[in-house]
């Protein structure tokens, strides 16, 4: 991960950049977390962003599914970080 930047393989194999758009870790369950974008739009006009869990293997880094029991957590998580910012 560099520069805000991080390569993704899809379902496909093919290599797709994203733009890092906040990483954090929750303490409680030592897991790190990230959020990204690939840049698409919605039908509403929002860069849509994606959200995962962040581990690193070796020299790579892989992108795990979110579990919903830890959904609410990252939410709220995410919702404090909106909310310092508009301060």
């Amino acid at each position: 991960m560099e520069n805000n930047k991080l390569i993704v393989v899809d379902e496909n194999g093919k290599e797709v950049e994203a733009k890092v758009l906040l990483y954090f870790r929750i303490d409680k369950n030592a897991k790190d977390y990230i959020l990204y974008t690939f840049g698409e739009i919605d039908d509403q006009a929002m860069e849509t962003i994606h959200a995962s869990i962040l581990n690193k293997e070796n020299d790579h880094y892989k992108l795990e599914k979110i579990p919903d029991e830890q959904w609410l957590e990252v939410k709220d998580i995410m919702r404090e970080i909106i909310r310092n910012e508009e301060e």
